[in-house]
């Protein structure tokens, strides 16, 4: 009796949600009309490093690139010639201090900021304006209390973030670009 009350239950709320009724993100469209392939191709250019941070910006190439792989929305290239749309990327800001101490005076946990600057650009070299050009991610960690994490972990753990936050950012730019429903 419990399995059959249970089994209505499921079948009359699983067609319902969300999953089963959300617009597919591939492709986007607008206003009901899938945005043609020619208008997705997108190029990453490798992100260069202004920063004190060692080696950040082949990692946060690299996870940019499988976010936007992920996300489905734009459809990557390797010929530069061949990209409707361009996108550029440099860290510019990298500090680590230290945020808690014990009584001691010892350092307990640290706060890591990495800042990075943002650029999409059209074939033609027209930038599209994103709603904001640096994207910041920061961390806490520590490698004495709480959830361990080494300093590695930690820039690992704050460039995945920062590649979502670019991605977003650059999707929503792209997007209202294309659409044409936010005023310049």
């Amino acid at each position: 009796m419990r399995f059959l009350i249970f089994t209505l239950l499921l079948g009359f709320f699983l067609p319902g949600c969300t999953v089963f009724h959300r617009e597919p993100g591939n492709p986007p469209k607008i206003d009901g009309v899938p945005i043609p392939d020619s208008q997705r191709t997108v190029y990453v250019q490798n992100f260069r490093n202004n920063s004190y941070g060692i080696a950040l910006q082949t990692q946060l190439t690299d996870l940019v690139k499988q976010e936007i792989n992920n996300r489905g929305r734009f459809i990557q290239t390797r010929d530069k010639s061949q990209a409707a749309y361009r996108i550029y990327g440099e860290i510019s800001h990298y500090q680590q201090v230290g945020v808690l101490l014990d009584q001691g005076g010892q350092l307990l946990s640290k706060e890591m900021l990495i800042i990075c600057k943002v650029e999409l650009q059209k074939a033609g070299g027209e930038r599209i304006r994103l709603e904001r050009d640096e994207i910041p991610a920061r961390v806490i960690y520590s490698d004495q209390v709480g959830y361990l994490e080494t300093e590695a972990q930690a820039q690992s753990r704050a460039l995945r973030i920062l590649s979502i936050r670019i991605s977003e950012e650059l999707e929503r730019a792209w997007y209202y670009s294309i659409s044409g429903k936010i005023d310049d």
